[in-house]
């Protein structure tokens, strides 16, 4: 797996690439845990490059999602490939992301 975060003014761009299991996750998640206690500005997850993501990868967004809510952030997810999103969908948690087609969106939405 591998994880490469820019910084776009306060917020974060995250870039995921290969496959999101159980045998990622713990590192994923400590990697992404740290811009989630910066305590600054929105983070991105763009997707794109995403093959497979279980339920241990859903779990780690859902827990970012609540600790962002209580920070006043938001997780946006970009670029999410159709067999990602067809898992999102079996699990029905697609609604607590704010979700966008492209990167460019989604940095678009990001408050100055």
């Amino acid at each position: 797996m591998e994880i490469k975060t820019k910084k776009i003014g306060k917020h974060s761009l995250v870039r995921l690439n290969g496959r999101l299991d159980i045998t990622q996750a713990d590192e994923v998640e400590s990697q992404l845990s740290n811009d989630v206690q910066s305590g600054e500005g929105d983070i991105i997850i763009n997707l794109e490059q995403i093959s497979y993501i279980s339920s241990s990868g859903i779990r780690i967004f859902v827990g970012m999602v609540r600790e962002l809510d209580k920070q006043r952030r938001k997780l946006k997810l970009c670029a999410i490939t159709p067999p990602v999103k067809k898992v999102f969908d079996v699990v029905e948690l697609l609604d607590l992301f704010d979700v966008y087609d492209t990167e460019d969106e989604a940095v678009a939405s990001l408050s100055k």
